[in-house]
């Protein structure tokens, strides 16, 4: 039987780098047929085995799946997976319902700081303006005060 492993990615640059990590990648590999890695070629010895490691671990896992489906096959096992199967799909929802309901709590609030915002940059802006105005009413008042609005009014004395 044919194993093939299809990596794409970059090829080897010498040949020495090829016959290192040869041999543990296809006593690794054995297991593992007709399996596609996409993605970059990896720079180390290490990735390569770590990679068809966890591709060799799925594939087991699956095997696994399928031999417990049928060893176990009992009415007690079939609704045990039911129940399972209902108690996530409510956990689930729940998840989903309280993060659906945080965000709608979360954009209530953003909405409201937004407003809160606009009514800061619209206060900053009045209070500009006010203090400009009352800089503007201040020296009119100066000048008012300093200046003789009443003529100098000399009584002679006959």
């Amino acid at each position: 039987m044919n194993t093939s492993v299809v990596v794409t990615g970059e090829a080897p640059e010498t040949d020495s780098e090829e016959e290192g990590g040869n041999n543990l990648v296809n006593a690794m590999t054995k297991s593992v047929q007709g399996a596609v890695i996409t993605g970059e070629d990896s720079e180390s010895d290490t990735e390569i085995e770590v990679s068809v490691a966890s591709a060799t671990s799925a594939l087991n896992h699956e095997e696994l799946l399928d031999s417990n489906n049928i060893k176990y096959n009992s009415l007690f096992h079939q609704k045990l997976r039911e129940h399972n199967e209902q108690l996530n799909n409510s956990v689930d929802n729940i998840c989903q319902s309280t993060v659906n309901e945080a965000n709608k709590h979360l954009n209530v609030i953003e909405q409201q700081l937004l407003r809160s915002q606009m009514t800061m940059q619209n206060a900053v802006a009045s209070l500009k303006t006010l203090s400009i105005n009352s800089l503007s009413i201040k020296s009119k008042l100066h000048s008012l005060l300093s200046s003789n609005f009443l003529a100098n009014v000399v009584v002679q004395k006959e």
